[in-house]
C-alpha cells in the first residue's frame, strides 16, 4: 500500500491518500542538498606536467553574505515564519474523491518552500543570503599529470543548500605541446637525426631530455628507426616514485 501510495502521490501530486497514508515533501524541500561541482581548466607547459608545479588561479563562486550571514535579511531583522504555510514549506488541501478524502500537497506559493519569508531583504545580497566573490587561490599539479587529467579539490565548489556540503571544484588539465618532446603513458619519445657516418661507425651525442642535455652512445650499424632506450628520463608516475623511460627514435 505505501508503495503505491508513493507512485499515485508523485503521479498525481497527492501527499497523502486516505487510509494509505502518505509521505511529505517538505523534509526533501528542506533537507541539506550538496552545492553544485565547479570545473577550471588550467595549462601548463609540459616540463610543468613531467615535474608537478604550483599554480594561482581566480575561482569565482557564491559566498554567505557577510552583511547578513547568510540570512538574507537586512542587518537587524531576521525572516519571519511563513504566514500561509505556518513554517511548513507546504500547503495542503483535502478533496473527497470516489477512493476517499485525498489531501493535495504543492509547495508554498508565498515563501517557495522555504517555510520562511524575508520582510526587508539585505541590500547587499538582495535576500539572496549569498553574495558571488572571484579569489585567487594555490594549487598544486602533481608530478605525472597527463593532457585531460582532471584533479579534484574537495570542497572547492559552490556552497550547499540547507547547510548542505559544498561542491567539488575540478581542475581540468592541459598541456602544451613541447617542441620536440613527446609523450606515450608515462614514456618520452624523441626523434634524433644522426648522419649516415655516425650511424654506420657509431658515435656518441649530445640528446636533450627534461633532465637536461645527456649524453648518448649511437651503436655501430644502427638503422633508420631503431629505438634507444634511456631508462628513468620519461615521466613519473602519479601514484609512485618511479619514472618512465626516454626513447630515442
Amino acid at each position: 500500500f505505501s508503495d503505491f501510495a508513493d507512485i499515485f502521490g508523485d503521479m498525481f501530486g497527492f501527499g497523502g491518500m486516505g487510509g494509505f497514508g502518505g509521505r511529505s515533501r517538505t523534509a526533501s524541500r528542506t533537507a541539506p542538498r550538496r552545492g553544485a561541482d565547479l570545473q577550471y581548466q588550467i595549462s601548463i607547459s609540459f616540463k610543468e606536467a613531467v615535474f608537478g608545479t604550483e599554480k594561482e588561479i581566480d575561482v569565482t563562486k557564491d559566498e554567505s553574505c557577510g552583511s547578513c550571514s547568510g540570512s538574507g535579511a537586512k542587518s537587524g531583522t531576521s525572516p519571519k515564519t511563513c504566514p500561509e504555510c505556518q513554517g511548513r514549506g507546504e500547503v495542503r488541501q483535502t478533496r473527497q474523491t470516489l477512493l476517499g478524502a485525498m489531501v493535495q500537497v504543492t509547495t508554498c506559493p508565498v515563501c517557495n518552500g522555504r517555510g520562511s519569508v524575508i520582510e526587508t531583504p539585505c541590500p547587499t545580497c538582495q535576500g539572496r543570503g549569498r553574495v558571488r566573490n572571484t579569489r585567487r587561490k594555490k594549487v598544486s599539479i602533481p608530478a605525472g599529470v597527463d593532457d585531460g587529467t582532471r584533479i579534484r579539490l574537495a570542497g572547492e565548489g559552490q556552497p550547499g543548500d540547507n547547510n548542505g556540503p559544498a561542491g567539488d571544484l575540478y581542475l581540468l588539465i592541459r598541456v602544451k605541446p613541447h617542441k620536440y618532446f613527446r609523450r606515450r603513458d608515462n614514456d618520452i619519445l624523441l626523434d634524433l637525426n644522426v648522419n649516415i657516418a655516425q650511424a654506420t661507425l657509431g658515435a656518441e651525442v649530445k640528446v636533450p631530455t627534461v633532465d637536461g642535455d645527456v649524453k648518448l652512445k649511437i651503436p655501430p650499424g644502427t638503422q633508420p628507426g631503431k629505438i634507444i632506450r634511456m631508462r628513468g628520463k620519461g615521466v613519473p608516475h602519479l601514484r609512485s616514485n618511479s619514472r618512465g623511460d626516454q626513447l630515442v627514435i
